[in-house]
């Protein structure tokens, strides 16, 4: 299946969607299903400041610059003709831009990113300029001597880049990592760019770039631009609940290259375990493993319901041994064939699925496998097999991990995926990802007294009482980090306290009195539960803390 983001959106400007994350959810205990935030607080009554919502504006890309004369773009030659999206033109530039209405007040802006479906061809020699900063790994024949560039950041490959165009130490190749560390070459992928990334290592800030309400972004080399998306994540406070609707539908597409082993450390089952390329190269003699993982992105909205996987399918080349019988292990959930013996399978296997239909599915696709240790080409459909619901869930933990064990213990991978460098793939297990996703529209509140803003927080003094907490929430939540938000009725300090199982651990204290509160705290782990408690002391010494809440980070 092929698509193109959808161009009824190139006429939208702006929308917004809320995060609905602050509402009380049941514990998942130790099931690898379930929503990521198990107790993430609840909302207030409007008696206070009210409560903190997560919005996100996001704007449709119009095509060109039409503001701009060839000279002024950043990529040379300036006679060559400027492309349009959809055009799939070689050795030229995408300019594009976003133009919207930046919220006035009541507004802080967390994150920055930006959609693009885009295709790179296998040189690895693009490069990307957004605002004034261009950084990338760039021809040097293509590199322009426009007075818009301000910050030359790239590194210059095949020719060497000399006198006004040579760029500046350090480089940042941000833009060509991501596609050699997630995503197939030549191929049409979604990417996910984070601005802030995109503007190191100058002084610019994504807060700077965007508040103006136009972001200028121009591609270069092989890299035409299908259709993009600006996404910006903020809060906001209100005493009622805000109004929104349904967004349009959304379209993304991605093809994952593997990763050798697992993301958490721990094998799914005991005895030989080997990565694709290993496998490949050894034959198989007893029982043993293959174990690879990807790190899919799936869109950044509220809810999984928002959410459709149409088809989440993972090639393979493998051969299957004559006798005994094969599992399947992602994420901890397995799926077994009659009569295989699971004493192999370590607690990395958090459960084994019974459901016949499913262990049917699975037993067929491993019947399509010759059982003659000769080399199969298949399909593995994820979404056959797992379910939809199912599936979706597996994605939505920010890594997936596969194990092959038993009879398909030998999976084909060309090379150690360490190896990969510049112009060079790692052939081998691909994850083929699409899907559709919409949100909640949703507008910010007009309020210029707001506590909120992109310099940082007002405090406003309310009374001397001990404070008051409200609207406990974590968002951003990562497999070794998260922020935890919250509001007082009266400026106060911020401190978290978190552990596993207990909060004896605790983030610095910040002592400016504010009333809204954010705290990101780091060097997690993987895929565990986290107890947190937040604590917050007014000018009088007067201190409040919260009850214990949880959060589980990401594989």
């Amino acid at each position: 299946m092929h698509f193109r983001w959808n161009y009824v959106l190139l006429a939208i400007f702006s929308i917004f969607f809320i995060s609905c994350q602050g509402q009380k959810l049941d514990l998942s205990g130790a099931s690898s299903l379930g929503n990521t935030i198990v107790d993430g607080g609840s909302r207030t009554d409007g008696s206070d400041l009210g409560s903190i919502y997560n919005v996100t504006m996001v704007v449709s890309a119009t095509s060109d610059i039409p503001e701009w004369t060839n000279a002024e773009l950043p990529f040379a030659p300036p006679s060559r003709a400027r492309q349009q999206m959809g055009e799939n033109y070689s050795d030229t530039q995408t300019p594009f831009k976003f133009t919207y209405t930046y919220p006035p007040n009541n507004y802080k802006l967390t994150t920055a990113h930006m959609l693009m479906d885009t295709r790179r061809d296998s040189s690895d020699t693009e490069g990307i300029f957004i605002d004034g900063v261009f950084t990338g790994r760039v021809p040097g024949s293509m590199v322009g001597t426009s007075p818009m560039i301000t910050h030359r950041h790239y590194f210059c490959a095949q020719q060497a880049c000399t006198g006004a165009t040579a760029p500046a130490s350090p480089t940042n190749t941000y833009y060509m990592d991501w596609s050699l560390t997630h995503y197939k070459q030549a191929t049409t992928n979604t990417f996910d760019l984070d601005l802030e990334d995109l503007l190191v290592p100058t002084t610019l800030n994504p807060v700077g770039i965007v508040s103006d309400g136009v972001v200028r972004v121009v591609t270069g080399d092989d890299s035409p631009v299908y259709q993009a998306l600006l996404v910006l994540e903020g809060i906001t406070i209100s005493k009622t609940p805000l109004t929104c609707s349904n967004s349009p539908t959304y379209s993304f597409t991605n093809v994952y290259i593997h990763n050798d082993g697992n993301s958490i450390g721990q094998a799914a089952f005991s005895g030989t375990v080997v990565a694709p390329n290993t496998s490949w190269s050894a034959s198989q003699t007893g029982f043993r493993s293959v174990e690879f993982y990807y790190d899919p992105k799936l869109p950044r909205v509220s809810s999984l319901d928002f959410i459709t996987i149409s088809s989440a399918t993972v090639n393979l080349r493998v051969k299957r041994q004559a006798s005994g019988t094969a599992a399947i292990v992602v994420n901890g959930v397995g799926i077994a064939v009659a009569g295989f013996d699971r004493s192999a399978a370590t607690v990395a296997v958090e459960r084994w699925i019974e459901t016949p239909a499913v262990i049917s599915s699975w037993t067929n696709y491993v019947n399509t496998v010759s059982a003659t240790n000769t080399d199969t080409t298949t399909k593995l459909y994820l979404v056959d097999i797992y379910g939809a619901a199912t599936t979706k869930e597996l994605l939505s933990q920010g890594k997936l991990n596969i194990s092959l064990a038993g009879s398909l213990g030998t999976a084909y991978g060309q090379a150690a995926t360490s190896g990969r460098t510049y112009g060079v793939t790692v052939a081998g297990p691909e994850l083929n990802l699409q899907g559709t996703f919409y949100t909640e529209i949703c507008a910010v509140p007009n309020n210029p007294d707001s506590p909120l803003n992109d310099n940082g927080e007002v405090p406003t003094g309310l009374d001397g009482a001990s404070p008051i907490i409200s609207s406990i929430q974590v968002v951003n939540i990562t497999q070794n980090s998260a922020t935890i938000q919250w509001l007082t009725n009266e400026p106060a300090t911020t401190q978290v306290g978190y552990g596993l199982g207990n909060t004896d651990s605790s983030s610095a204290l910040d002592a400016t009195l504010s009333v809204f509160h954010s705290v990101t705290i780091t060097g997690l782990s993987p895929y565990k539960f986290y107890t947190y408690v937040v604590k917050s002391q007014d000018g009088s010494a007067n201190l409040t803390i919260s009850g214990a809440k949880v959060f589980r980070t990401l594989r």
